[in-house]
């Protein structure tokens, strides 16, 4: 049996593998047949504690989320057949992504 799931996102789910269910039959496919792309982020924090004075104290921190920018895709089309068995042009291809790309934010915490 050929694989299923190309990695390509405009190709994702190899739509040549799956043939239009008999009129008043549901299909063989297994449930779960289909997955997505994995995902995989990295958030990461840095600080750096001052003493000010005896009683004053500040941090300055800095926070990166996705900070590898790694693209995780969306979920591709689940609709491999219209109603009429035609193979609509949006089947297996994936148009959007999961997670935002890099974030960068930066913060001073002042404590007395």
């Amino acid at each position: 049996m050929s694989q299923t799931n190309t990695g390509d996102p405009n190709r994702y789910i190899k739509t040549e593998c799956f043939a239009f269910p008999a009129k008043g039959t549901l299909g063989n496919v297994g449930r779960n047949t289909l997955t997505r792309p994995g995902v995989t982020t990295l958030d990461m924090s840095l600080f750096k504690n001052f003493q000010v004075t005896e009683r004053v104290k500040t941090q300055f921190r800095m926070e990166a989320f996705n900070a590898l920018n790694h693209t995780n895709f969306g979920l591709p089309s689940p609709v491999i057949f219209d109603s009429a068995g035609n193979v609509p042009s949006a089947a297996g291809k994936i148009t959007s992504t999961s997670t935002d790309s890099r974030r960068i934010q930066f913060g001073l915490k002042v404590s007395f």
